[in-house]
């Protein structure tokens, strides 16, 4: 698994979109910010969060039939792209409204993301991998890379404030996903590949 290019290309898209459990981590302390009182906006908060998870649940009945209509990595690049303009937006707009509303658009990206993901490993990889696959080249990853970026992410907000931090995190994910256009492999390429060693054998 490790020499293969595509699998490298893969951990390169997780690499960056992996930066949305960094983002979420003091989230609600910037959230609550908003708000005339600490108390009052946690409450909005929760509430918020617990919207967000029946959206989300919503999301995983329509992001299948989403992403057989676009393809797996089309899926994948348009949550990458939904997940930068998250971040970003949060980091340009002021107010708990228009801060909640770029905190919902997770909504949106995540079910696409996770059907993506299983969608693209089972494409372009052997059947026989795709356990390995999501735990090395998802679950592992995102777990190292938060791991390494979480100090950073501190200091930038002690030192920049969370806006800045915010639209900086939007930036690498933008930049990342944008890279992964030319690196993740498209399902006519992986067809290609398949009917050339049946046609081999």
């Amino acid at each position: 698994l490790l020499t293969l290019p595509r699998f490298w290309a893969l951990v390169f898209f997780v690499v960056g979109t992996c930066i949305y459990s960094v983002y979420d981590q003091q989230f609600p302390v910037y959230f609550a910010s908003q708000f005339a009182t600490l108390r009052e906006g946690n409450a909005m908060f929760g509430y918020l969060n617990s919207f967000q998870v029946f959206l989300e649940a919503g999301g995983m009945f329509c992001a299948p039939w989403l992403v057989n209509r676009i393809g797996a990595k089309n899926g994948l690049i348009f949550a990458g792209m939904v997940m930068a303009l998250r971040m970003i937006g949060s980091g340009l707009v002021e107010g708990p409204l228009l801060i909640s509303i770029t905190k919902l658009l997770h909504a949106v990206e995540l079910p696409i993301l996770l059907v993506s993901i299983f969608k693209y490993n089972s494409i372009n990889f052997d059947k026989r991998l795709s356990s390995t696959l999501y735990l090395v080249g998802f679950a592992c990853t995102s777990s190292v890379i938060a791991s390494v970026l979480s100090p950073l992410a501190g200091y930038s907000y002690e030192k920049y404030g969370f806006a800045q931090s915010y639209l900086l995190m939007g930036l690498m994910v933008f930049s990342t996903t944008f890279i992964s256009i030319f690196l993740l492999r498209g399902h006519k390429s992986s067809t290609a590949g398949v009917l050339s060693r049946s046609s081999s054998l």
